[in-house]
């Protein structure tokens, strides 16, 4: 597959008279080559120009980088643009990902943009605020992605400050396989949505004698979708309680929740050391409690994850080194947690990430996965069992994706009782195709159990291409047979892991993700209809699986009834009385 970027072919530009250059081509020799393992690649600087050649590609585009410090600090809300020129030198085609970042908070990366060339030089620009105070500033490139021998020039980024806006920078568009409107997966989607995700309704009318009722006016409203939209929920905020949030703030993230969504998952407030935390547990609580009084059912996340680095609760640590009491004390967490839940909860993630924590199974066997499961069914027999791993969508590591197919292979093997497999979405601005992801579903489809996107997010300055891709990427999850839900990781940017990937910013503006969203799900997935019933007192619409309203009206007669509209189809009888 090809990442394609619609590139800005443009000259440098001169920095505007207020712009402080943070550095430019100028500095070619400041950059340094770093590598895993040692040797991996070769860099040569000569008249502002950097020459990588790639010998030994890593997992991951990190493992290769070229980087240099950026001269002067950084200041939270500055707006920077970095630019260079890439071209193949060597290869047919050649990819980098280019990153500001400091050097103590590697999460924290306010640009984060791939790049691609052919051997004709392509300029690429990108814009981005910066969040927080940078004091060590780094731009790099990440070239370890593949064998390849490439060029950069003309590098240079400018700090803003406050003396433009954003929208007045210019700026490389992204773009991805299969965005094109004329895609040929779109229309083969169209078709499954439409046989997979709805059904006849037939309203049937009949007087007080039992004989159809010809004319009269047939109303079906939609009230809510049988598939599962949500997101991940803020549990202090939600309840009012989150520091430093003013209560108009809560106020409006409740409205938006039970507006946006009918699921949700709690973002932090059920993984185990908030759990085990006295007074974080009553509001994790009472943010379920609030959750299901407002009709969302909420899932469970998440019971173990096997790390020490997220399991920082005293009694296991304590024993570590005792295999026997470690196995108790983690068996006796997910039996309490679970029971304490137990009918509060739709579903629970019992494992999480196994590819990249695997510390509990490393010490007692990966055999007690399959025992968490157990535990977890037998404290709450009603709740769906679900494991969940990241970069199994969104990564390009077949090692990881396969990991992921063979533990849930293993665990069925061994009677674990899994109903459900999470595949997490965190994009970066480097999406999969939509056509991959079919492929990718298909394949974990395999075992017969509910798919289900657990943790959607894209991470981008891009924000066209961040709601082109989400209307895309829910398009395909939706299209999907096996598939039950998908949830976002945060909607709102005062409350975001990643405040980039939010769909209201701070201020509650909407973006254009926001609108992608609500127009596939309140607007081309969202049935009404009017009709009339024919001479055998029947009138019938095809609508989306969900929950409806239903009003007739005849001869001044009315009646409303609520209706569920199931795969298979619903025949709703009404019988109108009269006075």
């Amino acid at each position: 597959m090809r990442f394609t970027l619609l590139p800005v072919l443009a000259a440098l530009l001169p920095a505007a008279p207020d712009a402080v250059v943070l550095l430019d081509t100028s500095a070619a020799s400041r950059f340094e080559l770093r590598t895993s393992p040692p040797g991996a690649g070769l860099l040569e600087t000569a008249g502002g120009a950097l020459r990588v050649r790639v010998e030994t590609p890593g997992p991951r585009a990190e493992a290769i980088r070229v980087a240099a410090a950026a001269e002067g600090p950084v200041r939270a809300g500055d707006l920077l643009l970095a630019e260079f020129t890439l071209r193949a030198a060597g290869s047919e085609r050649v990819e980098v990902i280019v990153r500001f970042e400091p050097g103590d908070t590697p999460w924290s990366r306010p640009l984060d943009m791939p790049a691609e060339a052919g051997r004709e030089a392509a300029r690429f620009q990108f814009p981005f605020y910066v969040r927080r105070d940078y004091e060590k500033g780094e731009l790099s490139f990440l070239v370890g992605s593949r064998r390849q021998s490439l060029e950069i020039t003309a590098v240079r980024l400018s700090n803003y400050r406050n003396t433009a806006r954003i929208e007045e920078l210019p700026t490389t568009r992204l773009s991805y396989e299969g965005a094109e409107p004329s895609a040929a997966w779109r229309s083969a989607a169209r078709d499954r949505i439409e046989r997979i995700r709805k059904s006849g309704l037939t309203v049937r009318v009949r007087d007080e004698n039992g004989k159809p009722v010809n004319g009269a006016s047939v109303s079906v409203r939609m009230r809510r979708h049988g598939f599962g939209f949500g997101a991940c929920i803020n549990a202090p905020l939600l309840v009012g309680r989150a520091r430093g949030v003013p209560q108009n703030e809560a106020r409006q993230y409740r409205e938006a929740v039970v507006e946006l969504f009918n699921k949700a998952v709690m973002e932090n407030a059920l993984k185990w050391p908030q759990w085990a935390d006295e007074k974080q547990r009553p509001v994790a609580i009472q943010a379920v409690d609030w959750l299901n009084e407002n009709g969302l059912p909420v899932r469970g996340h998440v019971l173990v994850w096997p790390s020490w680095r997220w399991t920082p609760v005293p009694e296991a640590v304590r024993v570590r080194n005792d295999p026997p009491s470690l196995a108790k004390v983690i068996r006796d967490h997910v039996l309490e947690a679970a029971g304490a839940m137990r009918g509060r909860l739709v579903e629970w993630d019992v494992v999480n990430e196994p590819y990249s924590n695997h510390d509990f199974m490393d010490i007692l066997g990966r055999q007690v996965m399959a025992d968490w499961f157990k535990a977890a069914r037998e404290a709450d027999p009603r709740a769906k069992l679900y494991i969940n791993d990241y970069d199994i969508l969104a990564g390009h590591d077949t090692r990881h994706q396969d990991h992921y197919f063979e533990t849930i292979q293993y665990l069925i093997a061994q009677g674990a009782p899994v109903e459900g497999i999470g595949l997490q979405g965190h994009f970066g601005p480097r999406v999969t195709p939509p056509e991959e992801v079919l492929r990718r579903l298909d394949r974990f489809a395999q075992f017969g159990k509910a798919l289900q996107i657990t943790e959607f997010d894209v991470d981008t300055n891009d924000e066209q291409t961040q709601a082109d891709y989400t209307r895309d990427f829910l398009t395909a999850v939706f299209s999907h047979a096996a598939a039950t839900g998908f949830l976002m990781w945060g909607f709102w940017e005062g409350s975001h892991w990643k405040p980039k990937c939010a769909m209201y910013r701070k201020d509650w503006s909407e973006k254009p993700n926001l609108r992608s969203y609500r127009d596939l799900v309140f607007n081309q997935w969202w049935s009404n209809a009017d009709g009339t019933t024919a001479s055998d007192g029947t009138c019938a619409i095809r609508g989306f699986h969900g929950e409806y309203l239903i009003e007739v009206r005849a001869n001044g007669r009315l009646k409303r009834l609520p209706a569920t509209l199931l795969p298979g189809g619903a025949t709703v009888d009404v019988t109108l009385k009269g006075d």
